[in-house]
């Protein structure tokens, strides 16, 4: 049996999670309300990737048994799942946390989320918004891969559509 717990930060992981958990039959639980004992020895993190962080997966850490838990680990952020050089930067220090922690990782996997800048929080506008005047500024092919993808992303209001079936199948095996 599964549990899947998700930190989210407006709102895209944890309708991640909840579509993952109605297909495995699992329950999602906000890592904030997270038991200080989880009996599930599979456990699926999915969570919001903001800056290299895992939003709640600190706390997720703190509560995982290396001898009774194994982890999978969904993040989901701007980066496109079709770009596997900047995934594996965006997820190497998430191993090395892991790593640390010893807990057996079964997988790191990346759903692509969604944008909506009118809804974000003052500070990650004010953090955006400049960022996203520069890249503007400039010609498509003098940006690298990251800076075109966080432009692609505010300029879409949801992400690409995701077979969670499939998803659900490719992560549980």
């Amino acid at each position: 049996m599964s549990l899947i717990i998700y930190g989210t930060q407006y709102g895209t992981s944890k309708n991640y999670a909840e579509k993952l958990a109605a297909i495995m039959g699992a329950a999602a639980v906000d890592y904030r309300k997270l038991p200080r004992n989880i009996d599930e020895p599979e456990v699926v993190f999915v969570g919001a990737l903001y800056a290299g962080r895992m939003t709640g997966l600190k706390k997720v850490l703190q509560v995982l048994e290396p001898e009774k838990h194994r982890l999978t680990l969904v993040t989901v952020g701007m980066t496109d799942p079709a770009h596997p050089t900047l995934l594996t930067e965006l997820q190497q220090p998430l191993r090395k946390k892991i790593a640390e922690k010893q807990l057996e990782l079964r997988g790191i996997y990346h759903l692509q989320g969604a944008v909506n800048y009118e809804t974000l929080a003052l500070k990650h506008k004010m953090l955006i918004k400049p960022m996203l005047l520069v890249f503007k500024k400039k010609k498509p092919e003098k940006l690298d891969a990251q800076a075109q993808m966080m432009l692609q992303a505010f300029e879409k209001t949801s992400p690409a559509v995701i077979d969670f079936v499939a998803f659900a199948e490719k992560i549980q095996n």
